[in-house]
């Protein structure tokens, strides 16, 4: 008997090449399903010195820091728990971003 294996992985990432005029740069999501992945905007901004791209979170203890990482926690749960329902991955993300 022969199983389907299926991949599921989520990274965020900041974008520099989008840096805005207070020097914040948009945080993105990029969720993989199967080989196939698709970037999203996460809507978040923040400067490139406070983000750690190996955690993909950002860093510090700062009330902006810690609103960042949990609506980056946030996306990673409902993400998580839509996967489970074997989705498309366009499916996917138009439910969590409700577009």
């Amino acid at each position: 008997m022969k199983h389907n294996r299926s991949t599921f992985s989520i990274l965020f990432y900041i974008n520099t090449g989008k840096k805005k005029k207070s020097g914040k740069c948009p945080i993105m999501g990029r969720i993989s399903v199967d080989g196939e992945s698709k970037a999203f905007s996460t809507g978040i901004d923040i400067l490139p010195n406070e983000w750690s791209v190996q955690e993909g979170l950002a860093i510090g203890k700062s009330k902006e820091a810690v609103s960042t990482n949990k609506q980056i926690e946030n996306y990673k749960t409902e993400l998580t728990k839509l996967s489970y329902s074997k989705i498309g991955l366009q499916i996917l993300i138009n439910k969590k971003l409700s577009v």
